[in-house]
């Protein structure tokens, strides 16, 4: 079971995420789709990415994810959708990366929580 800050974390990852696209862009079907489909969507490409997967795979998963939720569309859709979510989503896929080591390293999900707010909420260039 996830814990309420868990679901902070995640919540915090996607929604940053979301303020970087424009899902109207992609057509009309994508503007129409549920809004926790498409946060589960988005959160299953940072996800992804943070863990190491390579495109195709992501582009694969996620088309039969879709295709199991009884969304139909094309796998190249989902290729040209994702094919930039790699640099686009880049602070969100670190601050995943970030969740994932931390709470492996065993650092509390507030401390973790902090970091992720930090680092999304006013990023700095060094």
């Amino acid at each position: 079971m996830h814990t309420k800050t868990e679901y902070l974390i995640w919540d915090k990852i996607v929604n940053s995420a979301k303020t970087r696209i424009d899902l109207n862009s992609y057509g009309e079907r994508a503007s129409k789709i549920d809004a926790e489909i498409v946060d589960k969507f988005i959160l299953h490409i940072i996800a992804a990415f943070a863990s190491g997967e390579d495109h195709c795979s992501i582009s694969t998963n996620l088309h039969n994810e879709l295709h199991h939720i009884g969304i139909d569309v094309h796998e190249e859709v989902i290729d040209n959708i994702i094919a930039d979510k790699h640099v686009v989503f880049s602070a969100e896929i670190y601050a995943a990366y970030l969740t994932f080591s931390m709470l492996e390293d065993g650092h509390t999900e507030q401390e973790v929580l902090g970091y992720v707010c930090d680092l999304l909420d006013s990023p700095k260039v060094h």
